[in-house]
Parts: structure tokens; C-alpha cells; sequence
């Protein structure tokens, strides 16, 4: 029989507990590791897609800013100036700008608004631009753009007050500024002699240019010279300012009780506008392609003598060359005026429809009813 003791002392059972213990230590290392592992490179993907999408919103919105800036100058060269004004402060508004070009930004934005009348919107982005720089190259315009606003605004006080608090605004250049006498005052603005004197020397070339407009430019200095030696005398000037300070007091009266708002007013002034302007563009015309010398004038009378003849009397050219002059340069003046309106009928794209206006006419016609004839006795 086996030995009993023997049995009991050699135990060939494995241990299994500390097998499977160990066992699962190391599962729970792997496991431990693969989450690690997962975790870093989680890390790593979510870093690298952050940079990413960064990197595409920097793209992006640098983009959009390029995009609402190219819009803004499209829609001012458009004469759009209210739209281009908003697009402008949109840019603004995304571009992180500095602040003096901040600033310039809203001194453009001004300029726009004021250009379309809208003057209570021109001061708040003339105000903003001083807000954030006040800039050198463009105080003195804006100061002076901020007056035009209040102005046409009708607001006088307020402009007193602008003009009192502007301390930087005196007369600039030489000393013969400084010393220039103020003849007149209106609340805070003072009107110099030298701004009389150009104001009537401005008005005196107006009143030529009306009544001698073929006179040749000699005759039309010579003209000017007389009646500005005529107008220096201090009764003249005195009479000159008295009409320029009523005219002054007038219209800012019709400022404040907006005159200027009321439709028919507004109807007039824009006509007279569009006159004006039309008037000044065919002058423009004139005065960039018309260049008649004393050679063109003689040459003219030459090849013309038998319409300068009085009573069968050849005129000696002397005596008619101003009437050569305006013969010659209206001559100039129509063909250059025919050229440019065909021009611009073109580039307006311009169509007319007379047999409509006919037809207006006649129906017109058609419907005024005739009185019927009275019966003879």
C-alpha cells in the first residue's frame, strides 16, 4: 500500500488561482495600452481636423472680405452710393482693420452718403472716422464736408458750434491770410475782403461768359479788366457785400424752414441742376477741342469776304473780327456738339419713338371735341 504520507506531501494539483490571476493582469495591461494608444491618436486627429477647419474658416473669411470689398467699389463706381456705403461697413466690420484705416473707411463711407443728400448719415461717419484717427491728410476735409452737411441740413447753430469748437480751422498758407480784414460776420463765420473780391470776380466772368460768349478770349479779358476796375471802388464793393450778406441770411432762412424739401422746389432745383450740368459738360467740350487763333480768324474772312459786305462795301477785317469769331466758333460748337450727342446716344443706348408721340398727338386731337356749327338763318 502506498505510503499515506508520501500521498499527502506530494500534491501534483496546479495552482490554478495564481494562473488565472496573472493571466488577467496582462489582459488588463493590453487593454490598458490599446486605450492609450487610441486615446494619443484621437488626440492627434482631432488636433490636425481643428487645424484644419481653422485654416479653412481663416480661407473663408478671408475670402468674404475680399469678396464685400470688391462688392463696395463696384457698387460706388456704380453710383450705387447708399448700397456701396452699407458693403463698406460690412467690410469694416470683418476685416479687423486698423484704426487709421478704420478711419478712412468712414471718411469714404461719408463722401458717399453726402454725395446721395443723405447728410444726417454723411456727419455720423464723419464722426466715426475722427473717432478712431485723427488724421492729418484728411481733418481739414472732413471739417470742412461737416459744415456742407449742417449747412445743407439747414442747421446753422450747429454749425456756429461746429465752427467754435474747431479750433484748427483758421486761415491757412502766408501771412497775407492772417492779415486779410474781415468785413462782415455772420455768428461765427467771418467774410474776408479777399473773399469778396473773388466772389465778385467769379461773378463778373459769369456775366461775360452770358453776355459775350463769342467774344475772343483778348476781348474778353480786356472786358473782364474794365469792370473789375470798375467794381473796386468802395461803393461798389460795399453795395456787392451788402447783396452777397442778404443773399447769405436768405438762404439759410430757406434752409431751416426746408424750402429745399418741399416737391415743387425740389422739382425746380433739380432741373435747373440738370441744365446746368448739361450746359457744363458741352462747355468742357469747348474748351478742351476749341482753339481758334488769329490765323484761323483771317483764313475764315478770306474764304467768307462776301458775307462781310455792307451796302456792297467789303468790311475791313479789323471792324468784323469778333463777328468772324462767333460765326466761327458756333460753327465748332455744333459740329462738336452733334459728334458728342451721337456719342452718347450710343453709349445710353438711346431709342426715340416718334411715330408713338404721333400717335399721342393725334388721339389727343381726335378726342377734343369740335363745336358744332350754328345754323344759318
Amino acid at each position: 500500500m502506498p505510503d499515506d504520507n508520501l500521498t499527502k506531501k506530494l500534491n501534483f494539483e496546479l495552482p490554478v488561482q495564481q494562473i488565472n490571476t496573472g493571466h488577467r493582469q496582462s489582459r488588463l495591461l493590453t487593454v490598458i495600452l490599446i486605450l492609450l494608444l487610441l486615446g494619443v491618436s484621437a488626440n492627434i486627429f482631432i488636433s490636425l481636423r481643428a487645424k484644419a477647419l481653422t485654416a479653412a474658416g481663416q480661407k473663408k473669411n478671408t475670402l468674404n472680405t475680399d469678396l464685400k470689398k470688391k462688392l463696395a467699389l463696384k457698387l460706388e463706381k456704380r453710383g450705387l452710393y447708399t448700397s456701396s456705403a452699407i458693403a463698406w461697413k460690412e467690410y469694416i466690420t470683418e476685416a479687423g482693420l486698423g484704426d487709421k484705416d478704420t478711419a478712412l473707411i468712414w471718411y469714404r463711407i461719408g463722401k458717399l452718403y453726402q454725395d446721395n443728400n443723405a447728410y444726417e448719415q454723411a456727419l455720423d461717419s464723419y464722426y466715426r472716422s475722427e473717432s478712431f484717427s485723427s488724421m492729418d491728410s484728411i481733418a481739414s476735409e472732413i471739417a470742412i464736408r461737416i459744415q456742407e452737411c449742417l449747412e445743407s441740413m439747414g442747421k446753422f447753430s450747429a454749425m456756429r458750434h461746429e465752427l467754435s469748437d474747431r479750433v484748427t480751422l483758421k486761415p491757412s498758407g502766408n501771412t497775407a491770410a492772417i492779415t486779410d480784414p474781415v468785413v462782415a460776420e455772420i455768428g461765427n463765420q467771418k467774410i474776408t475782403a479777399s473773399e469778396i473780391d473773388q466772389r465778385m470776380e467769379n461773378n463778373i466772368e459769369h456775366q461775360i461768359s452770358l453776355m459775350a460768349p463769342y467774344l475772343p478770349e483778348e476781348d474778353r479779358n480786356k472786358q473782364k479788366g474794365a469792370l473789375l476796375k470798375q467794381f473796386a471802388t468802395p461803393a461798389n464793393r460795399m453795395m456787392f457785400l451788402n447783396q452777397y450778406v442778404a443773399e447769405e441770411i436768405l438762404y439759410r432762412k430757406a434752409r431751416e424752414i426746408n424750402l429745399a424739401k418741399n416737391p415743387k422746389i425740389r422739382n425746380l432745383i433739380n432741373d435747373q441742376e440738370r441744365r446746368l450740368l448739361a450746359k457744363m459738360a458741352l462747355e468742357k467740350q469747348y474748351e478742351n477741342r476749341i482753339k481758334i487763333t488769329l490765323s484761323d480768324l483771317r483764313t475764315y474772312y478770306d474764304a467768307n469776304k462776301e458775307a462781310y459786305k455792307k451796302e456792297d462795301k467789303q468790311q475791313p477785317f479789323e471792324d468784323v473780327k469778333n463777328d468772324v469769331y462767333k460765326t466761327l466758333r458756333s460753327q465748332k460748337e455744333q459740329e462738336i456738339q452733334q459728334e458728342l450727342l451721337t456719342q452718347l446716344k450710343e453709349q445710353y443706348d438711346v431709342v426715340i419713338h416718334q411715330s408713338a408721340l404721333k400717335n399721342v398727338e393725334e388721339k389727343k386731337d381726335a378726342e377734343t371735341p369740335t363745336k358744332a356749327k350754328a345754323p344759318l338763318n
